[in-house]
């Protein structure tokens, strides 16, 4: 049995590493629930399946946060180029059990654009565009070796004078590979903390859209409206991650495969170098990562301060993340 797992291991990281997202692929609904959130798991190449051990996984692996044991309220931000943002708020609550719940918050936002026509003159207004997830959050590890995570999520998407809402459900598992040896082995070993993860995400999500109040606002009710549906592609996913060198080392790697697109890998590590301070890198869709963390210990409370830059992608320009974590 233990054989196995560590051959499940080392298939992940292999596969991980070896598949890549094809360019251009992308126009599908529900797309800001792809973007890294978070700075530390965006710092480390979004490779957080196997990880999600603090507020952010709750957009990665909820299983993962069965792990904490203190009180969290985290927020974050990322700041994007043509005029998007996107951020998110979390609390999380250690409950009986190895259990954990929660609520989240992800707002998904664009600056105002000028309508035009066809032959690109202004039509005397604007466009914008905003998209929410309101999640509430469980896990629990039920086996040293196994935890499981659901989320149910609320989604609300606007565009001009147009309204979808829909629901989402997200699943996850992490397994513990490490515990299935005894302390004595696990001691002697020069890999620790072994862990691989499954996601499922965005099942049952479909915005529903219907156009009537746009064409009566902009004096084309005559016209007569449409209703059209969006479903937001389920995404699956596996990752493993291990630490090395007395557990400083932090290495990580996902594979992501949303069904209407391209599989892609996310590969990231993270070296403490003291109890405070980390540094991080990672590579993920033809993008570079970097960033930091420090905790800082006040009382019985801690502040961790995150921060993460991404390299520009299909010239859409640089990015940097911000985190805070408040634990008590």
């Amino acid at each position: 049995m233990k054989k196995i797992f560590l051959l499940l291991f080392l298939t992940l990281l292999c596969l991980s590493s070896s598949l890549f997202a094809d360019d251009g692929d992308a126009g599908y609904a529900g797309s800001f629930l792809q973007v890294p959130i978070g700075a530390r798991p965006t710092a480390m190449g979004s490779a957080y399946i196997s990880l999600s051990n603090d507020a952010s996984g709750a957009f990665y692996n909820v299983a993962g946060m069965s792990s904490l044991r203190r009180s969290v309220i985290a927020t974050s931000y990322r700041s994007m180029g043509l005029d998007r943002s996107l951020g998110y708020v979390s609390f999380v609550l250690p409950a009986q059990g190895n259990a954990v719940i929660g609520l989240s918050w992800l707002n998904a936002g664009s600056g105002s654009v000028v309508a035009r026509n066809t032959d690109g003159d202004p039509l005397g207004f604007d466009l914008s565009q905003s998209d929410n997830q309101i999640a509430i959050i469980f896990s629990k590890r039920f086996e040293r070796y196994l935890s499981f995570g659901f989320k149910g999520s609320y989604l609300h998407s606007q565009f001009a004078e147009m309204t979808a809402f829909s629901v989402g459900i997200d699943l996850g598992v992490t397994l513990y590979l490490s515990q299935l040896f005894s302390r004595e082995t696990r001691d002697l070993m020069a890999i620790q903390d072994i862990r691989a993860g499954l996601i499922v995400r965005n099942l049952e999500a479909v915005y529903k859209w219907n156009n009537d109040d746009y064409l009566e606002a902009h004096g084309s009710s005559t016209a007569g409206g449409s209703d059209h549906i969006d479903k937001v592609p389920v995404e699956i996913g596996i990752g493993a991650s291990a630490r090395f060198l007395n557990r400083k080392l932090l290495l990580a790697s996902d594979l992501v495969k949303n069904i209407e697109q391209s599989f892609v890998a996310h590969l990231g590590a993270e070296y403490y170098l003291n109890e405070k301070f980390a540094l991080r890198t990672g590579y993920t869709d033809n993008s570079m990562t970097a960033g930091f963390g420090y905790l800082f210990k006040l009382d019985n409370l801690g502040l961790a301060f995150d921060y993460a830059f991404s390299t520009d992608k299909v010239d859409e320009g640089s990015e940097h993340i911000f985190s805070f974590d408040l634990l008590f």
